[in-house]
């Protein structure tokens, strides 16, 4: 924190000061002032730092990202040059990390504010990741009118509770898990699979028990304590 000191002048302040009627014979001493006026300096403004940006959605370009919401794109691409003013470092820092200058970054979060298609935040519902979140709320920095940002936030708040639950080991994707580090023993579920195997193996790696679907609704197994 900045400390401001202030600074007191001693200052003699004479209001209505004025000798008596001088002796006679004596001139009254002559009061006189002379303001000297200080140069007239002009402050001079600083300019905003600018940003040029070069937007391209699908054969599409554009160099302000509101013009592409009427062509509600899923995907776009932006290319960002120039100088980086307060509120797009905040939105780079946000999202990265970073409090330098990331004109690539810059350019992504752009890119991202141009999209406003049905599938363009679609990605939030199977994956958001924390560093995708972070990714998406410094875009809506820039673009804080975005038409999405309603329903962006909703998503924001069910893949944090999916992370949360994913980090507590009690939801997991495809791969290799160890039982009671990794994942949590219980029942498990998958909706509206394809090609779908599962395997529970003993701490040599033999199989307990395994199941696969070809394509299925639903596909369920429960995971013991003693599995590995």
């Amino acid at each position: 924190m900045k400390r401001v000191l202030a600074v007191l002048l001693p200052a003699l302040v004479l209001t209505g000061c004025s000798s008596a009627d001088p002796s006679p014979g004596t001139a009254a001493p002559a009061t006189s002032a002379a303001t000297e006026a200080a140069p007239s300096e002009t402050p001079t403004e600083e300019l905003e730092p600018e940003v040029t940006v070069d937007i391209t959605c699908d054969v599409e370009d554009f160099t302000n990202y509101q013009d592409a919401w009427a062509g509600h794109y899923d995907m776009c691409e932006a290319e960002a040059d120039g100088t980086m003013n307060d509120t797009q470092t905040k939105a780079v820092s946000v999202a990265y990390g970073t409090d330098e200058d990331d004109l690539s970054g810059l350019g992504t979060l752009y890119s991202i504010c141009a999209q406003s298609g049905p599938e363009g935040f679609a990605y939030l519902d199977t994956a958001g990741s924390e560093d995708q979140i972070k990714e998406v709320a410094g875009a809506f920095i820039l673009c804080p009118d975005h038409p999405d940002k309603g329903r962006v936030n909703k998503q924001f708040a069910a893949a944090k509770k999916r992370n949360k639950l994913e980090a507590e080991g009690r939801i997991f994707g495809a791969g290799v898990y160890r039982v009671g580090s990794d994942i949590k023993p219980g029942t498990y579920y998958a909706e509206d699979v394809e090609d779908c195997y599962w395997e529970r193996t003993d701490k040599n790696g033999a199989p307990i028990d395994n199941y696969f679907s070809g394509g299925a609704k639903r596909v369920q197994v429960t995971i013991g304590t003693t599995d590995y």
